[in-house]
């Protein structure tokens, strides 16, 4: 074993890219794995991890105390009411996924190696496309791009869905379509928007002739999720969002538009996006316009979806089409060098003078480590545990198998607790309470500052007699 790793660290040597490569993948890892996500609470964080959690046991539906039919605000968010069943909102790739890796207990661990495959495929498709040096150079970019590492420590599926797309499109520029098709087909299961990706692929798989066959292929990983969709939704074109029409407007289409767009560039820099358009714009060619359509693909639509707009992080929904703009960006920069390095009048300048202006763009990843500092909430290495600690101190006032109404603590409330949680909002919240004293159980209320004023929450404290508890010090104080 030992002569073994001496010869293959002697390989390296002789391969100064792949050690670089491989010292810089062990340290993105490092930092995706130091600044996981270990704590979950809220809607999406919990939605994935509880379904993760169902799977492992061989179920799909959430058990709850009281009837979901009659008593439909027990249900979670993350969850909803399906008939007399608590059925998951969320596609199953995702959880799948946090589900094996749970047998290891490695949960946490889903998103920082899907941020690390997604480095190394980056740096395939790179290599593929310029040369192996520029390639390991724009995998540190990517590494460390703000998105990307947010993504890579949180838990949630936009780095999947992100992975999934990236490694398709290596393996369909390798020719080996049912691989690609198998990783669309898991992108789809993570992320069903992801067909947006579909759209414009359809263009080079048309132009090589591999639609139909493709197609065929996508049939295997096609019929697994919708069976499940079958099972769990009752139809297999069925997921568990509800009708999205109502979240496309357009009448957020320009706010959201100068938002991404600008959101997009301060992420990359200017340099990258000066890199981007000189790939795009010099020389073009059928793929760089497929790339611009994959980018394009998910900036519009996502443009006329009203949620987001505010912080940085909504760009989590364009990181499935954000590898084209690295792909793009390492061509423009490579086509650059070249125009630059091939104008010196001195020829034996000319191999110093390219490798300087590569290193110089090791600089842009200490920008992306300004950036999360300043935003501060990348490197953050307790992500959610402020659930899991207002969870406790809820539990030390409420005796155990209470009922507890809160909005953004109900899940949390099931997992950290044996106090079982209803969502005090729901209209159904009343009746709950209702039967719960009827059985001589007691009934708290955890009061987010925001939802104070909520009609819903001044109607249940003027329903029912409440005696005010000390405020929990957390996001300004919760009652």
């Amino acid at each position: 074993m030992m002569q073994f790793l001496v010869t293959r660290l002697t390989a390296l040597t002789r391969q100064p890219v792949l050690l670089f490569l491989g010292i810089m993948l062990g340290l993105i890892f490092v930092v995706y794995g130091t600044y996981r996500q270990k704590y979950v609470g809220a809607s999406d964080w919990y939605g994935y991890y509880q379904e993760a959690r169902l799977l492992q046991t061989g179920r799909i539906t959430l058990p709850t105390e009281l009837p979901v039919a009659e008593y439909p605000a027990v249900v979670p968010f993350g969850f909803y009411a399906a008939g007399n069943q608590a059925v998951p909102q969320y596609p199953p790739g995702y959880p799948v996924l946090l589900a094996l890796a749970g047998f290891l207990h490695l949960e946490f661990f889903v998103t920082p190696l899907a941020g690390l495959l997604s480095c190394l495929f980056i740096f395939l498709l790179i290599r593929d496309l310029t040369e192996p040096w520029t390639a390991a150079v724009f995998t540190v970019l990517w590494g460390f791009f703000p998105i990307v590492v947010f993504s890579s420590t949180t838990l949630m599926s936009d780095i999947v869905a992100a992975l999934g797309l990236i490694a398709s499109y290596y393996y369909y520029r390798r020719q080996r379509l049912f691989v690609s098709a198998l990783w669309v087909g898991l992108s789809l299961a993570v992320r069903p928007t992801n067909a947006l990706y579909l759209l414009v692929f359809a263009y080079p798989l048309l132009r090589d002739r591999h639609l139909m066959r493709y197609g065929v292929y996508l049939l295997v990983p096609g019929v697994l999720y919708a069976t499940y969709n079958h099972f769990v939704f009752g139809a297999p074109w069925r997921t568990g969002y509800s009708d999205i029409s109502h979240d496309l407007t357009s009448a957020v289409f320009f706010d959201h538009l100068a938002f991404y767009l600008r959101e997009t560039v301060r992420q990359l820099s200017l340099p990258l996006t000066a890199f981007c358009l000189i790939g795009l714009l010099i020389k073009p060619t059928r793929e760089k316009l497929f790339y611009l359509a994959w980018f394009l693909a998910f900036l519009l639509f996502y443009c006329f979806w009203q949620s987001g707009g505010d912080r940085w992080w909504w760009t989590r929904f364009l990181l499935p089409g954000y590898a084209p703009l690295f792909l793009l960006a390492a061509l423009g920069f490579a086509q650059l060098r070249r125009w630059l390095v091939a104008r010196l009048p001195w020829p034996a300048l000319r191999v110093p003078a390219g490798a300087l202006l590569l290193a110089t763009l090791t600089l842009l990843p200490f920008r992306s480590i300004a950036f999360g500092l300043f935003e501060q909430d990348v490197w953050v290495k307790h992500k959610g545990v402020d659930y899991r600690d207002t969870v406790r101190h809820v539990a030390v006032l409420a005796p155990a198998h209470s009922y507890v109404g809160s909005i953004e603590f109900t899940g949390a409330l099931r997992l950290y607790s044996e106090l079982q949680p209803f969502v005090s909002t729901h209209p159904n919240a009343p009746r709950v309470i209702e039967r719960v004293l009827k059985d001589g159980r007691q009934a708290f209320l955890l009061i987010e500052p925001w939802n104070r004023a909520d009609p819903a929450i001044r109607d249940l404290l003027a329903r029912f007699t409440a005696t005010r508890l000390p405020d929990i010090p957390i996001w300004g104080g919760l009652e």
